[in-house]
């Protein structure tokens, strides 16, 4: 067999065409134009959305007329078809639709498929002969597959793959590089690949690609001294990554990381914007490992991260002082649990480092958070800073009631009761208490912002603080329901998977805006943006003030499963990483790729990726090991 790719340069697919027996000859459409055609008796185009040269095209039209197979990707006009220039596919999903005859196999109707951020180009209407085989639709609100009636599949659908006729199989969107771009799921992609080899050339492939991104450790982490080895190449990869995204070396602070977009070509677009919450944890991060490892660097780091946090990005002064600014972008936005998250290492360094020359800047912090807080204890979701004057403030302190959710509050309550322990001002433990207490009068049935498995994860910590301020039974208490419930959902691999009993979360089964990766209870999926990533700390913490043996075991387990889902990759800018979304079952990274920008491969630096870290190093701090 005599296959002819037309293709700009060697690409994943190629190689796997290349291993299948056939022989390939590859030329640009520019040589293809003046070469002979006849001899080859199968054709591959890779055309990028482009449209063939008539001449060119004509003469492939005349061969496949012959009965010789063709393969088009992303070609713009073939035969009776042409269509619109190519649209974005980041939140459109590939599903597997039932053929007139045979199928694609391995792979079910409803399977979904994601091309990460690709390009594709729809035919303007369709032409006799075609035979669907993925189409794309819009806001699916499911996992790994679409249990939907076909005429719903079907419905306002696009073309991804199709047969034109029984010699003509054309794909709308970017393949050639669906290894390099991480296609996924894997398995499924792998799949389609050897289906179409397989259709193109009569022959198997006998090379499939390895992954460029792959998860954790083969290691057996249940031997202690695998797990402390691992542990400790986790936390220093980690911080490699995070060394990768500071601003002039942590001074103008640190991005925020990796975005979910993967292009056809497997670029992973960053997101340059500093924010103090990130900036924040990830001074913690960087003062925990120079303290452990005697790394006078990353120290060096540390101090100019938490300088860039109460530097510029605090209000000195006025009406406003003491409030932390949201983003660089975003200079008189508050959000309490996002200042939270930028105040709590810097109490974790004053209470177990003796490192505490900045603590007057947080308590300035606290006041400010403090008297803008309803008498329940709990703050409203966020402020802004021109809305507030003084007025406005003291009606804020009237309220009776603020917004009572773990999302928004309780790391804001577990940064005051650190405070608290630090500084003996009854004021924050009054505060924190408060709102701790008003959380758990309504618990499970708090406001949820992306589920319940979420507020569950960010209430380990500040119960845990509670419990270690007052010692009160019913505190430990609710610690160790909260603890239970969360148990119900854990996975045998460590990681605690996502639940909202009646979907009452505000971005519960969302397929627009911020959206939760939950898309019906049971999904096998972790959030390590939002869930799973809060608990390395907070099991630490439980541990360390109940010396309730239980918790050490917990927090070895949620450390293991961190350890299996991090990025090993060649790519210094994933090398490290987490991503929010990972498949537990799948073993990779996976999820619901809707959120606007949040979502399923996003890597935060400080709310994943600097709280994981923190967390793997915690015990370490106080030899609890």
């Amino acid at each position: 067999m005599d296959c002819l790719l037309i293709a700009s340069g060697a690409s994943d697919l190629s190689a796997v065409l290349e291993s299948c027996g056939a022989k390939i000859t590859r030329m640009t459409a520019k040589e293809a134009l003046y070469a002979d055609l006849t001899p080859y008796d199968c054709y591959g185009i890779f055309a990028d959305g482009e449209v063939l040269d008539a001449r060119l095209r004509v003469r492939l039209e005349e061969e496949n007329a012959k009965g010789k197979r063709v393969f088009t990707e992303a070609l713009n006009s073939w035969d009776g078809i042409y269509s619109a220039p190519s649209a974005d596919t980041t939140r459109r999903r590939l599903v597997v639709v039932p053929p007139e005859e045979g199928g694609i196999p391995g792979l079910a109707v409803g399977d979904l498929l994601d091309d990460q951020s690709n390009r594709m180009i729809k035919p303007w209407y369709g032409v006799p002969g075609i035979r669907p085989l993925l189409v794309y639709r819009e806001h699916i609100i499911a996992h790994r597959h679409w249990d939907a009636p076909v005429e719903e599949i079907e419905k306002d659908s696009a073309l991804g793959l199709w047969m034109l006729g029984d010699t003509v199989m054309m794909c709308s969107f970017i393949l050639h590089d669906f290894n390099r771009a991480r296609f996924s799921p894997r398995d499924a992609w792998r799949k389609l690949i050897v289906f179409i080899v397989r259709w193109l050339t009569g022959s198997e492939p006998a090379y499939l690609p390895e992954p460029v991104v792959r998860y954790g450790v083969p290691d057996d982490l249940t031997d202690a001294s695998v797990f402390e080895r691992c542990r400790k190449d986790a936390v220093a990869r980690g911080v490699r990554w995070l060394e990768r995204y500071l601003v002039d070396e942590g001074r103008g602070g640190i991005r925020e990381g990796l975005r979910h977009d993967i292009s056809p070509e497997g670029v992973q677009a960053t997101t340059d914007q500093v924010r103090t919450d990130c900036t924040g944890e990830a001074a913690g991060t960087f003062r925990f490992y120079g303290f452990l490892r005697g790394d006078d660097n990353a120290k060096r780091t540390a101090d100019a991260l938490e300088s860039f946090v109460f530097g510029p990005m605090t209000v000195h002064g006025g009406l406003l002082d003491g409030m932390l600014r949201w983003t660089e972008s975003a200079m008189l936005v508050c959000y309490q649990d996002d200042a939270a998250r930028a105040l709590l290492p810097a109490l974790y360094a004053c209470l177990y480092l003796g490192h505490d020359a900045v603590y007057p800047a947080v308590a300035n912090a606290l006041d400010f958070l403090v008297k803008t807080t309803a008498k329940d204890g709990c703050r409203v979701w966020r402020t802004d800073g021109p809305n507030l004057t003084e007025e406005k403030i003291r009606s804020l302190a009237a309220e009776e009631h603020g917004y009572p959710c773990a999302h928004y509050n309780a790391y804001y309550h577990a940064a005051l009761l650190l405070a608290y322990k630090y500084s003996g001002d009854r004021t924050y433990l009054e505060v924190g208490k408060n709102g701790l207490e008003t959380i758990m009068s309504l618990y499970p049935d708090t406001k949820r912002e992306q589920s319940e498995t979420e507020e569950m994860c960010r209430l380990i910590l500040p119960l845990a603080a509670l419990y270690d301020a007052t010692r009160e039974e019913k505190h430990l208490a609710m610690l160790r329901r909260v603890t239970d419930d969360l148990l119900t959902h854990r996975h045998p691999s460590g990681g605690i998977c996502e639940w909202d009993t009646g979907y009452k979360a505000s971005c519960s089964r969302e397929s627009k805006g911020e959206c939760s990766l939950l898309t019906e209870n049971g999904d096998p999926v972790v959030d390590l943006l939002y869930s799973t990533n809060w608990l390395p700390i907070g099991f630490a913490y439980a541990y360390h003030v109940t010396g309730d043996r239980r918790y050490h075991e917990l927090w070895r387990s949620v450390a293991s499963f961190c350890m299996k889902a991090q990025v090993f990759s060649d790519d210094p800018k994933l090398d490290g990483s987490w991503c929010r979304a990972f498949d537990v079952e799948l073993g990779e990274a996976y999820g619901c790729p809707h959120d606007v920008g949040w979502a399923a491969y996003c890597s935060e630096s400080g709310w994943t990726d600097a709280e994981i870290l923190m967390g793997l190093m915690m015990p370490e701090l106080w030899g609890e090991l």
